[in-house]
């Protein structure tokens, strides 16, 4: 009889704590998107304020990109050694005491020490949120949950230069790391009282057959062609949040908010590429969907070409192709990541080694463009045009065969 009465408690018990975590892991993840743009609006404020170039201040997205892509690596072998738990929190204390000692730093170089730092500890956050919800959830429960988690990374990025363009304009740069920093520390505060281990296992870490896994996953004839499509698509996902500010502040004199209003539109397309990519799904093949996003990107370059000629900048003339461009991404990204990812009999290798080598390539590719005067529409049209066609290149020589039997 004890039994009958205790069973509903630990019922009720146990659905309160899943619906705690199916808070606190897309919030972590949340977390994670904003880490890379939220002070994008700043970027002009910050190279102002150190007297330093304009690229050594556009570097600060491209240091945060490459400390992420190397911490996927570390942090997910982390995971699984010592658990979920005690790496969360300390990724969730690294990134804390990085936001708030940018307000101390002397340095443009110190400052990017502590982008890369920010990075890289958030990396951890965006794996092991998915971890925990592989330990906890099942069935149905499992898809709300990833999807929750994954969209709110999506929209990390979306609403971050809007919220870091207010901050910008009435109160500075700082503003934007001490938000970084008040975030992180609620979560971490949330996360340390509420949320306990969920990895029951150990394992031993062996760097040998860990190299091993890698090395597999990245022979498959789809994985590696796939990483550089996604790669330069995530670099131009990034094109905007590393030039726009000094387009938009610097050459049109219109103000940080301004930017923000107008990352915020460009990164709805690709939101709305994605969803709209979702309800085609159904109905087209993996390999028409991404042949889709190519045509719309070169829609997208087009449509630069012919407003360079018609020789006007202005916010719709750079606003409308990016936006178009990053609707196509929609279509691209998620479809080559979904090839990649079933082709592989190591989905959770492949999965780490993915986003790296993604966040690798969009760092490489933020890199070359940081050092890139783009003060006109010519300029960001050679950038997307060069990048497309390596893009669709690869694509007909390598993956489309593929894609085409995985379907």
């Amino acid at each position: 009889m004890k039994n009958l009465f205790r069973d509903p408690w630990i019922t009720t018990e146990k659905e309160k704590y899943l619906s705690l975590l199916m808070i606190l892991a897309p919030l972590l993840n949340f977390l994670s998107g904003i880490t890379f743009d939220l002070h994008a609006p700043s970027l002009p404020a910050i190279a102002s304020y150190y007297d330093a170039p304009i690229s050594a201040a556009k570097n600060t997205i491209t240091v945060s990109l490459l400390g992420f892509s190397i911490g996927c690596i570390l942090f997910g072998t982390l995971l699984d050694i010592f658990g979920r738990r005690r790496i969360i929190l300390l990724g969730l204390i690294l990134y804390t005491s990085a936001s708030f000692l940018a307000l101390t730093c002397g340095t443009i170089e110190e400052l990017l020490w502590v982008r890369f730092v920010q990075g890289f500890s958030v990396s951890c956050l965006s794996i092991g949120c998915r971890t925990i919800i592989i330990d906890r959830f099942t069935g149905h429960q499992f898809k709300i949950a990833i999807l929750y988690t994954s969209l709110a990374f999506g929209i990390g990025p979306i609403i971050a230069p809007f919220i870091g363009g207010i901050l910008q304009y009435h109160f500075g740069w700082k503003a934007n790391f001490i938000a970084y920093g008040v975030v992180s520390f609620i979560l971490m505060i949330i996360f340390a009282l509420y949320v306990a281990e969920s990895k029951t296992t150990t394992e031993v870490f062996s760097f040998k057959n860990m190299c091993r896994n890698y090395l597999n996953v990245l022979k498959h004839n789809a994985f590696s062609p796939g990483i550089i499509i996604a790669g330069l698509s995530q670099m131009q996902l990034l094109v905007y949040t590393t030039t726009g500010a000094f387009l938009i502040e610097n050459i049109l004199h219109r103000s940080a908010i301004i930017y923000g209003n107008s990352a915020f539109i460009i990164s709805c397309g690709y939101l709305l590429g994605t969803l709209t990519n979702r309800l085609l799904i159904k109905q087209l093949q993996l390999d028409s969907l991404i042949s889709l996003g190519f045509v719309l990107l070169f829609l997208g370059v087009l449509a630069q070409i012919i407003f360079t000629f018609l020789g006007q900048l202005n916010l719709l003339t750079i606003i409308f192709p990016i936006t178009l461009i990053g609707f196509s991404n929609g279509f691209i990204f998620i479809n080559v990541l979904t090839c990649c990812l079933r082709s592989s009999i190591s989905p959770g290798i492949a999965t780490a080694l993915f986003t790296s080598a993604v966040m690798i390539i969009g760092t490489v590719g933020t890199y070359i463009v940081s050092h890139i005067t783009v003060n006109n529409l010519t300029n960001l049209a050679i950038i997307f045009g060069v990048s497309a066609v390596i893009q669709l290149t690869i694509f007909l020589l390598y993956f489309r065969n593929v894609a085409k039997e995985i379907g």
